[in-house]
Parts: structure tokens; C-alpha cells; sequence
């Protein structure tokens, strides 16, 4: 076992046995409060429900179209439902290992699509790298939106100075000298990084538009299934703290720590709900769900494709291959 594996399974364990150690110290509170979780959960309109996982189901179909779209520039003429599975399968690896968001299972989609489709790793890292690449744009415009619409933080550093108010242009500030300050920092990687995108501009140039298109559809639909999931709960949320839950998930679910985030993704959305003044009982009824829908949903379909097309000994050499990296 390498040093990092050990880092992410002794992180894991503390923040089980840390999860462990309040549910037993605090249990006469919780209890109350997973009732009144449960019969919200009970009453939840099911009609929602049936449609933020359909919702879920057409991102799924909209990743897949978006690397149908790269995949055309370097030769490989598929079609998006073959690559439904891929996905999938990615999303369940990617739900129990503890790589963050899109480690394991992107190993996964490069040796799943040789293995099926015959496409090179060298071809499958570059289309998988330039959608994620392209996927950014939505993402940074969503956290300055965010940041935006941010309400004014009431910052406390003595008890003899005066708190400190930050708004929304400052935290937009805060975020722009930070960026500035990261790529001055890796200013190596980065001008790396672009000279290998201006390497394969031409190459990808024609997929930019409908892949910087369908990645704004993907976090749309996101943010359309976070509002189903209130809907179906009865929970007036708005429109902003809607994406800022949707890209909390992604920020949290990035961390290696646990497999999926489990733990890591409800502890820090339940935590975000109450701060805005959400009920105990509804921010955790909501997450639930949500997480049912994303995790649950998501992991159990994952499963499925995994044992029909045979993508578990994909996965297994998909392991070998990232341990024979570190």
C-alpha cells in the first residue's frame, strides 16, 4: 500500500469513527429528527420524484452525446446510446472508490472504450480531457454566479475589532486574485497544460461549440433535478441556493476521502441548507433524496451494465493500471 492510499484510508476511517462516535453521543436528538426526516420522505409527491430521475437519465444521455460529438473529431463514428453503458459504469465506480470525482472511473471509460470500440488510450484521453476541459466554462460561470448572489458574511475576528462584511463583489474579487494567484503559482503546469490544448485545437476545434452546449444542458438539467427534488418535498428553494447545491456536490464529491463522498457530500449540504436557514428535518429529507436519486439511482443502474457487458474485469484492469501508475 502506497503512501497516498494510506492517507485516504486513514482520512475515511477517522471521519467514520468521528460519524460513529456522535450518532451514538447525540442519538436522543437524532432520533426525533430522523422521524420527522422519514415522514417527510413519506410524503414526498411521487410524481417529482419519477421525474428528477428521468431528469437524471437525460444528463446521463447528454454526457454521452457530448463524447459522441469529441469522439467524431478523431475518426470513431458511434452511436451516443452505445456509450450510455460507459458512462454508467464510470459513475458506479466512481461511487464506491475513493478516488474523488472522475478518477477511477475515467480509467474505466478509456479501457472500456478499447476494449469495445476499439479506440486507443491515447484517443480516449484526449477526448476525455477535452470535454472536461470544455466542461469548465459552465462551472466557473456557475460559481460567479454563485458568488454573486452570495448574501453578505458577517466575519468575526476579536471580539475587540469590528466584524468584517464581505459582499458579493468581494467575494468576486476574493475568488479572481486567488485564480490569479494559483496560476502564478503553477504557471508551469498551465503553460503546459495550454500548449498541449493549442496542440490539439485543430483537431477538436469543429466539437467546441456543441460541447460547451450540451455541458450548459448537463447543468441545467442538474439544477432542474435539484428543483424537482424540492418540489417533491415541498421546499421552497431558490434559484441560487439551487446551484449552489449543485456545485457544492461536485466541489465535495471531488475530495478523495470517501467512496462517492458518502458522508462527506450530506454532512457538508445538510450544513450549507441549515446555514440558510432550512429546517433540520427538510435539509435532511432533501439531501436524502437528492443523494438516493444521484448515488442510489445512479450506482444501481452502474451495476447493472457492469455485469451485463462484462465491465467489472474492465474495472479490475483498470485498477492494476492506476496502481502500476502511482
Amino acid at each position: 500500500m502506497n503512501m497516498g492510499t494510506l492517507v485516504k484510508a486513514i482520512a475515511a476511517l477517522l471521519l467514520l469513527t468521528a460519524g460513529v462516535f456522535l450518532v451514538r453521543t447525540y442519538w436522543i436528538d437524532i432520533a426525533p429528527i430522523m422521524g420527522e426526516i422519514l415522514g417527510t420522505l413519506r410524503e414526498a409527491r411521487l410524481r417529482y420524484v419519477i421525474l428528477a430521475v428521468l431528469v437524471y437519465l437525460l444528463s446521463v444521455y447528454l454526457f454521452a452525446v457530448r463524447w459522441q460529438q469529441v469522439l467524431s473529431c478523431v475518426g470513431y463514428d458511434l452511436k451516443a446510446t452505445s456509450l450510455v453503458p460507459i458512462y454508467f459504469g464510470a459513475v458506479f465506480v466512481n461511487n464506491v472508490t475513493p478516488g474523488g470525482n472522475m478518477a477511477g472511473g475515467e480509467s474505466l471509460r478509456i479501457l472500456w472504450a478499447n476494449k469495445r470500440f476499439g479506440i486507443s488510450y491515447t484517443n480516449a484521453f484526449k477526448t476525455i480531457f477535452f470535454e472536461r476541459l470544455v466542461e469548465a466554462i459552465p462551472i466557473a460561470l456557475l460559481l460567479v454566479y454563485i458568488l454573486y448572489s452570495f448574501p453578505s458574511l458577517e466575519i468575526k475576528f476579536l471580539p475587540i475589532i469590528n466584524s468584517l462584511t464581505l459582499k458579493s463583489t468581494h467575494l468576486l474579487l476574493l475568488a479572481f486574485l486567488t485564480v490569479a494567484m494559483a496560476i502564478w503559482f503553477f504557471r508551469a503546469k498551465f503553460a503546459s497544460l495550454f500548449r498541449n490544448v493549442q496542440k490539439n485545437w485543430n483537431q477538436f476545434k469543429k466539437s467546441f461549440i456543441p460541447v460547451i452546449l450540451l455541458s450548459c444542458g448537463v447543468w441545467t438539467l442538474d439544477i432542474i433535478r435539484l428543483k424537482l427534488v424540492a418540489l417533491a418535498l415541498n421546499i421552497n428553494l431558490p434559484l441560487s441556493l439551487i446551484v449552489t447545491v449543485s456545485i457544492l456536490s461536485f466541489l465535495l464529491g471531488a475530495l478523495p476521502l470517501t467512496p462517492g463522498g458518502l458522508g462527506v457530500i450530506e454532512g457538508g449540504l445538510i450544513s450549507m441548507l441549515l446555514y440558510f436557514g432550512l429546517p433540520l428535518a427538510s435539509a435532511g429529507s432533501f439531501v436524502f433524496l437528492e443523494r438516493f436519486i444521484s448515488y442510489g439511482v445512479s450506482s444501481i443502474i452502474g451495476f447493472v451494465y457492469l455485469s451485463y457487458y462484462g465491465g467489472f474485469k474492465i474495472w479490475e484492469k483498470a485498477k492494476k493500471k492506476n496502481h502500476n501508475d502511482q
